[in-house]
């Protein structure tokens, strides 16, 4: 029977039973479908049998749980159970408020109308009355029912909660739907002045200007304009807000306004499209205040060469002030190169350069000289003339990116040796630098491979004993492997231990714990909870940071009863998941630098299920902690969650997975947000594909899979450990391989590996041509190492 059928068959039943005031049992759902779904074999139920029903709060429990990982119809099953075994138990309510749930979560809109309306239209101080109401003007309006639901809307607004905003919200589109203009943008104006995120709000804003628009009353919307710039922050957003902004008071005869608005924009957001276009309409209409630096910078990004010349003239000819007339005149000389005048490019950039050498603007023109006699061909000249600048100003910040530009050009150059001595010089002068950590290590690299091992060695020793971190380790444990090539196992074992220490959640920790022949094994079970015990820890640690002796306690701080944390915890009752994140991110935002607060924010996230924010909210406060102070355990364990033990457990175990691998992945992958879409549309925890998603649902049989499922942690669980444990079975067990087929594809996998086989694993990580799918590797391969050593091996 497919999944959905199962459904309908479900729902069908208990109305049936229910418009006869009584419970009747549902038809068995088909096991194989469903066990797919939940990564769950049940028993086939003895035909002689029957046992009783458990308990009604083990059913309810059971629901729950089941709820909590979005496998709902194995929820409803229990909560059908509940109701036909107990119909008058104190369960009984709960559970006909939760089955109704999960019928809207699965787009049984009507059904679930039916059973939310008794408790919707029941007493007011009955706990489950505001979130019913709200439920059934959501089911509603996904029947198309708008006048309906702006009445149930209504009803809830007046119930004055703190997501009046949100029913405002929906209450309003449902009145655009009626026809109703005035009344939707008198709702939406209201949410736009109320606290709550800066998105809804500024949502809210564009549609009521939108309506007034409409409605004939553009002088309303260019006032509301002028709120919603007063927090716009984003630059791209902020720019086509002050677009549309002077649009519209140009529309309404204020020049004046909508020339100081086309102004800003150009001071805001230079790159963006509007700003060209606001340039070109301040010039047509000969604005005096416009300033032809602001506009000359603008048309140098647009690429519009002789009109940007023609204002950094004008700007030279007004500038008194020796700094801001060296930049004017580099971003001259830029422009000249860009538009292929070499000779014009190199005169200007060394005059500039000349104006005012040790300016920032005069160094960054000697640094562009140097740069653009290398691009005109003089490769010879500028390579020592990029060391000179080096030697002449080696305090300069630029002077590491001097060396390696340098080297680079030697390169091309083909000399190999004069190359090797600038990366050499580099990494001694300047160790903890970007450019030192890069370049030695990608120079050692290539030694390595070609068999010079003790070159390449004293490559990475630099970075080993000066510089810190994760590059200190990726040197350490290379260095190691050098020394291993050269017979030196004594060196080796002390490199993989400055690797070890270097950096603890890093791929060079776990491969060096693993050469070292060290067993990562933690104490602490999946499924252990985090205790009050726990959070006290928290709390004391946060104490002992300078001036936090006195911070003050949960009861104090009172953020149970934030309106950001009230909202976010009401959302989710109502199936707003991804309003629900907002409100606690904006949340977070509020109090970034607040360690109590964060600390807080963690727990009460924590135990509403948000593993996702509350680890956001850990690795903030772990930013904010000194470095001398070490991290309990509680903090490694907001920073690794294990939500959904019992899922992961069972999955992994079906597919032969560590649950810590699979884990580890998971974090890489959404930082735990069920609700996570990448920006090329990938979903779910697991970030799976659409296309890849529906040929794993077509591999296990699930008949009715939808893209959304893939939000259910039921669902994105199942298939992220069902395509890892494909990918690593393609790889012939490799985590790296398997890793870098989940994140860049089998093919490349494959290829980068020169078939399936990988004999080593490090220079198999190090060959991924992908800077993506190379770093994903060494995350997730770091984030394992971390896992096992927290959390034992079930």
């Amino acid at each position: 029977m497919p999944y959905r059928t199962a459904w309908v068959l479900l729902v069908w039943f208990l109305l049936l039973a229910l418009s006869g005031c009584e419970v009747v049992s549902a038809p068995p759902p088909d096991t194989t479908t469903t066990s797919v779904v939940l990564g769950v074999t049940p028993s086939p139920p003895s035909p002689t049998d029957v046992p009783a029903p458990p308990p009604a709060p083990v059913l309810l429990s059971r629901a729950l749980a089941a709820r909590q990982i979005g496998a709902d119809l194995d929820a409803a099953q229990d909560l059908s159970a509940l109701l036909n075994a107990y119909p008058n138990d104190p369960e009984a309510p709960q559970a006909r408020f939760f089955l109704a749930e999960s019928m809207a979560r699965r787009g049984l809109w009507s059904a679930a109308a039916q059973l939310f309306r008794p408790f919707a239209d029941g007493p007011t101080d009955d706990p489950l009355h505001a979130p019913a109401l709200f439920w059934l003007a959501r089911c509603t309006e996904e029947a198309g029912d708008h006048a309906t639901a702006v009445d149930l809307y209504q009803r809830y607004r007046d119930l004055a909660t703190p997501l009046e905003p949100y029913a405002a919200m929906r209450q309003a589109a449902q009145l655009v739907a009626l026809g109703r203009q005035a009344d939707a943008a008198a709702a939406y104006t209201h949410v736009a002045r109320l606290d709550i995120v800066r998105g809804e709000r500024a949502g809210s804003y564009e549609r009521a200007i939108e309506l007034h628009i409409q409605l004939g009353d553009p002088a309303v919307a260019l006032d509301l304009y002028t709120e919603l710039l007063d927090f716009a922050q984003t630059p791209t957003y902020r720019a086509r807000i002050l677009f549309d902004a002077a649009s519209l008071a140009q529309q309404l005869g204020q020049a004046e306004q909508a020339a100081a608005w086309l102004r800003q924009l150009i001071a805001d957001a230079p790159a963006t499209s509007q700003a060209q276009i606001a340039v070109d309409q301040l010039l047509a209409a000969g604005d005096t205040a416009l300033s032809p630096a602001a506009a000359a910078q603008v048309l140098m990004q647009a690429e519009r060469w002789p009109e940007a010349l023609t204002q950094f003239d004008l700007a030279l000819a007004q500038a008194a002030d020796l700094e801001v007339a060296t930049e004017l005149r580099r971003l001259r000389g830029m422009t000249l190169r860009f538009q292929g005048d070499f000779p014009a490019a190199l005169a200007a950039l060394s005059e500039a350069g000349a104006m005012s050498p040790n300016s920032e603007a005069g160094r960054q023109a000697q640094l562009d000289w140097i740069q653009t006699l290398g691009q005109s061909g003089e490769v010879e000249r500028a390579s020592v003339a990029y060391q000179e600048y080096a030697a002449n100003y080696p305090d300069d910040p630029r002077a590491p990116d001097a060396l390696d530009r340098a080297a680079q050009l030697r390169e091309r150059l083909g000399d190999r040796e004069g190359t090797l001595a600038i990366q050499r010089s580099l990494g001694e002068r300047y160790p903890q630098s970007s450019q030192a950590a890069s370049v030695l290590h990608r120079a050692a690299m290539a030694l390595f491979r070609s068999g010079d091992y003790a070159q390449a060695r004293a490559f990475w020793q630099i970075l080993a004993e000066q510089a810190r971190g994760e590059v200190q380790a990726q040197a350490a444990f290379w260095a190691a492997r050098s020394a291993v090539a050269q017979s030196d196992p004594a060196a080796a074992s002390a490199l993989f231990r400055v690797a070890l220490d270097a950096a603890p959640s890093s791929y060079y920790t776990a491969r060096a714990s693993e050469e070292l022949g060290l067993e990562l094994q933690g104490s602490v079970p999946l499924d252990a909870p985090l205790n009050e015990s726990d959070w006290a820890t928290l709390r004391a640690w946060v104490r002992s940071w300078p001036d936090q002796a006195a911070a003050p306690t949960p009861e104090e701080l009172g953020l149970e009863a934030d309106g950001s944390v009230r909202r976010a915890t009401l959302l989710v009752e109502v199936g707003l998941g991804t309003e629900a994140r907002n409100e606690w991110l904006a949340a977070i935002e509020r109090w970034t630098d607040d360690p109590p607060r964060l600390a807080e924010l963690a727990r009460l996230a924590h135990s509403q299920g948000s593993a996702y924010v509350a680890l956001r909210s850990a690795a903030r406060l772990a930013r904010l902690a000194p470095s001398d102070s070490p991290q309990p355990l509680v903090l490694e364990r907001l920073l690794y969650p294990a939500p959904y033990p019992a899922l992961l457990i069972q999955q992994s175990a079906e597919r032969g997975l560590d649950p810590r691998l699979l884990y580890a992945l998971l974090r890489q992958e959404s930082l735990f947000d069920p609700l996570a879409t990448s920006w090329v549309g990938a979903r779910g925890m697991a970030q799976v594909m659409p296309a890849t998603g529906e040929g794993i649902a077509h591999n296990l049989g699930l008949a009715d899979f939808t893209l959304d499922d893939l939000y259910r942690p039921v669902v994105s669980v199942n298939f992220g450990a069902y395509y890892l444990s494909a990918r690593m079975a393609d790889m012939q067990g490799s985590i790296q391989g398997g890793l870098a087929s989940y994140n860049g594809g089998l093919g490349n996998a494959q290829r980068w590996a020169g078939g399936s086989f990988i004999s080593d694993p490090d220079l198999f990580t190090e060959g991924v041509d992908f800077a993506e799918t190379r770093g994903y590797i060494k995350a997730v391969y770091g984030f394992y190492a971390v896992y096992q050593r927290i959390y034992t091996q079930p």
